[in-house]
């Protein structure tokens, strides 16, 4: 029994592995080209973010995917680290996996920092496998 319960806390630990590698990359290239992999396809995700960017909404996937891509374009990030401090939080459905994020806004030329929340949910790319990734369901934010 803990030989299974092993491989499958690894098999976890190496897609989320992933997914953060993936997070990471979208968010210090600053490219918005990752954000289909990170983002549902098929289910709303909820976003809220203080000022300056100033977003609070449940967006279909098609506007989540137009709304992270514009952060990201008025926005040039200095810092993102998934902070190895907080463990990862658990539930049934998923898990929360918390970030800082320091950029500066293009149009003013002022820095921010904010403290980002993912919560994240396993999803199975084919029919009865185990979960193959993880998506974001939900980001919010605490400006610092």
């Amino acid at each position: 029994m803990s030989y299974v319960l092993t491989g499958v806390v690894s098999f976890i630990l190496a897609v989320l592995s992933q997914f953060t590698v993936t997070l990471d990359r979208c968010f210090l290239q600053n490219n918005p080209a990752l954000l289909p992999v990170l983002i549902s396809s098929d289910s709303p995700t909820l976003i809220t973010l203080p000022e300056p960017i100033q977003i609070s909404d449940c967006f279909s996937p098609a506007q989540s995917l137009l709304l992270l891509t514009g952060v990201l374009d008025r926005t040039s990030t200095v810092e993102f680290i998934l902070d190895p401090t907080n463990q990862i939080v658990p539930d049934r459905r998923g898990m929360i996996i918390q970030a800082r994020w320091s950029f500066i806004d293009k149009a003013t030329g002022r820095k921010y920092l904010f403290w980002l929340y993912f919560y994240l949910t396993p999803v199975n790319e084919q029919p009865g496998n185990q979960a193959t990734k993880f998506i974001i369901k939900e980001i919010r934010a605490e400006r610092r």
